[in-house]
């Protein structure tokens, strides 16, 4: 079998115990449930002090102190992102809606977007001449492509309004103004190749 049929094998049977165990919490206290599952979001506030917290403000901390935002694998895997704005859209859809009730739903912009490129955009937008650096390490078990099946939510009504052309600037809006902005990357990088989560490309 595939490794990427095993993926889609492996997403369908957790969506299946997710819609099991929704309709589980539902015949309890009768209670409306849906599980909201969000791609990669990003906006004004998201942490800036978390090593962990995303790429978008990953490689904003890295450029603004004058170090190049690091690339696993080649650059070129792809995620889906969602600004904030559009994730709490979703919620309040969610709790308006009995469309999607005892259901899991994927929230995202159903579009994926080579992490390469976010580099170069942020780097562009702050006008900040550094390039990405790509030095041979990965993650094991990472997938390569995420793209989020959104058909689901689009169909109670959810259609994403803020992309990455327009997102990306507010985002920058927001963390130009903020004070005391440090690089934790690195310390959190070497904690995960100590753990033996990320490897380097022998050779």
């Amino acid at each position: 079998m595939r490794s990427d049929h095993k993926k889609h094998s492996n997403a369908r049977e957790r969506a299946r115990r997710w819609r099991n165990r929704l309709r589980a919490d539902e015949s309890g206290p009768g209670i409306p449930t849906v599980a909201l599952r969000y791609s990669c979001t990003y906006g004004p506030r998201q942490s800036i002090f978390n090593p962990y917290t995303g790429v978008i403000a990953i490689f904003c901390t890295r450029l603004l102190n004058d170090l190049p935002p690091v690339l696993y694998e080649d650059g070129e895997q792809t995620r889906d992102f969602s600004f904030v704005q559009d994730i709490a859209r979703a919620n309040l859809l969610a709790a308006e809606t009995d469309k999607l009730h005892g259901l899991p739903v994927n929230i995202g912009s159903a579009c994926g977007t080579p992490i390469r490129e976010i580099a170069e955009q942020l780097a562009d937008i702050l006008k900040i001449d550094i390039a990405p650096e790509i030095n041979g390490a990965f993650r094991l078990g990472e997938m390569r492509h995420l793209t989020s099946d959104t058909t689901l939510a689009r169909s109670a009504g959810y259609k994403p309004t803020v992309d990455l052309s327009e997102g990306i600037p507010r985002y920058i809006d927001w963390i130009r103004k903020q004070s005391d902005i440090r690089d934790y990357f690195s310390e959190a990088s070497d904690i995960l190749k100590n753990k033996g989560i990320v490897h380097r490309v022998a050779g």
